[in-house]
């Protein structure tokens, strides 16, 4: 008979200060067919919104679906600093 033992960590996830998130914007509006004009891909939210503004202000479209990609990482929760502790963290919320 083999044995096994297993250690499992608590581990934490947040986003990898290394990599900057991503941003786009595509437009979903069209009576009959969708527009699907997309922005480019943006390092800030306020550029995709800067886009979406300005592809309304020529097309009259107001539907948008944005989309927000980053990169994560998984941090042994021992190795985070007391005050970043997830409980802790304090979030922005609109």
């Amino acid at each position: 008979m083999n044995r096994s033992i297993f250690r499992f960590e608590d581990y934490t996830t947040r986003q990898d200060p290394k990599v900057k998130p991503e941003y786009r914007a595509v437009c979903e509006s069209g009576e009959v067919e969708l527009c699907g004009a997309k922005s480019e891909t943006e390092d800030s939210a306020a550029d995709v919104d800067d886009w979406m503004r300005d592809h309304m202000q020529a097309t009259g479209h107001r539907c948008f679906r944005r989309t927000f990609e980053d990169f994560a990482e998984l941090l042994p929760t021992e190795e985070l600093r007391k005050e970043l502790e997830p409980a802790k963290v304090q979030r922005v919320t609109a």
